[in-house]
């Protein structure tokens, strides 16, 4: 199974906010997932639930993925990072150069970093399409969900993303400035804003995720300095309804249900 290289996560501001939800890992079984469970646990400086214990969230190793399962409500189904959905052919819709999220990287770009992976949906897709891509995200325990279905996929698929595909955990606002080279694209896609009416049909891999990493107030700073950082754009995802996370973008390419806000860098 491939192993996705990655940096040490560096300490991020504000990781420990007032009413982030309490979190330990555990296992099913009574195989080698009891020492990978501590493994996990060990280097996410995460404690290991032995017994009923009131934690919030429970990260947990299972024979088949690693599973994110909510303690405060056992109706709700785990959480995991499933990419078996995805066309993996290379002309696919998933894999088009001409969608917009493509498009809206340019036709010369080589290399995207995408700055806030989260599961690594898109991250996937640059480095299926080709580009040679970094993902990075500042929650170790979205990284180690998104890792972990990753290498599912390289193993069902005989893949190795790893040629293509580089994830580093840390936040990405001390980050960029210190890729060398800098890169073509940056890629941003901070959380999108709650919906003025609140919708019973949010995702639990969104809500949970939101409650892993919060709201994004800095996405704004990280945009500022993603444009001082790119050497070619920066792109923004956002909701079709959404103002621009800054007012000036050089061009907006449409999707379905998102756009694209374009802010050109070139040198």
């Amino acid at each position: 199974m491939p192993t996705f290289l990655s940096h040490r996560p560096l300490p991020v501001p504000g990781a420990s906010r007032p009413g982030a939800p309490t979190l330990a890992v555990s296992a099913t079984g009574d195989g080698s997932e009891k020492a990978d469970a501590e493994e996990l646990a060990r280097g996410l400086a995460l404690p290991v639930m032995t017994t009923e214990t009131d934690f919030d969230l429970l990260l947990v190793v299972t024979p088949e993925r690693l599973e994110l399962r909510d303690n405060r409500d056992p109706r709700l189904g785990p959480v995991w990072v499933d990419f078996s959905h995805f066309d993996l052919r290379p002309y696919s819709a998933h894999l088009s150069r001409r969608q917009p999220l493509a498009r809206a990287l340019g036709k010369k770009a080589q290399a995207v970093v995408d700055a806030t992976a989260g599961y690594c949906q898109d991250a996937l897709l640059f480095a299926l399409m080709g580009y040679h891509t970094t993902a990075i995200e500042r929650s170790p325990v979205v990284m180690a969900l998104a890792r972990d279905g990753l290498q599912r996929l390289a193993a069902r698929a005989g893949i190795a993303l790893e040629k293509h595909l580089h994830l580093v955990e840390g936040d990405a606002r001390l980050l960029l400035t210190s890729l060398k080279p800098p890169p073509e694209v940056i890629y941003l896609d901070p959380m999108f804003p709650p919906k003025r009416k609140k919708s019973a049909a949010v995702k639990k891999e969104m809500r949970l995720l939101r409650e892993l990493v919060g709201d994004d107030p800095d996405a704004r700073e990280l945009l500022e300095i993603s444009r001082r950082v790119a050497l070619d754009r920066v792109v923004v995802k956002r909701p079709d309804d959404a103002v621009p996370l800054a007012p000036d973008p050089s061009m907006s390419i449409a999707g379905k249900l998102v756009r694209y806000d374009v802010y050109l860098t070139r040198r």
